[in-house]
């Protein structure tokens, strides 16, 4: 079995062992079942008050999805977010995705 064919294997298994941890994945016309294996909320104080991101980081099959760029903009379970990054390994892609946009350049 090949190494991109076992990868996306054990994440079908663990998404079936725990489905609490399963987001629905859209980019482009593209659908995946995901795995959230992280939801780092933070919270900056602000001129009215507090105001907060979260960031996830999320594993999808490579196959399924393209690999979108940084800025791209995903829907995770019906949520709009913005892709910080993403890498490919062994047929999975983990992406790291904000439900804020990044403000870039100077």
């Amino acid at each position: 079995m090949a190494l991109d064919t076992s990868a996306r294997a054990g994440l079908d298994a663990i998404i079936a062992a725990e489905p609490w941890a399963e987001v629905e994945v859209k980019y482009r016309s593209q659908e995946s079942t995901g795995l959230c294996v992280l939801r780092n909320k933070e919270t900056e104080p602000g001129l009215m008050g507090q105001a907060g991101t979260t960031i996830s980081t999320i594993r999808v099959r490579s196959d399924e999805i393209d690999e979108p760029e940084r800025g791209a903009h995903i829907t995770v379970d019906d949520v709009q977010v913005y892709v910080l990054a993403c890498r490919t390994s062994g047929g999975v892609r983990v992406i790291e995705c904000s439900d804020t946009q990044p403000i870039e350049g100077v």
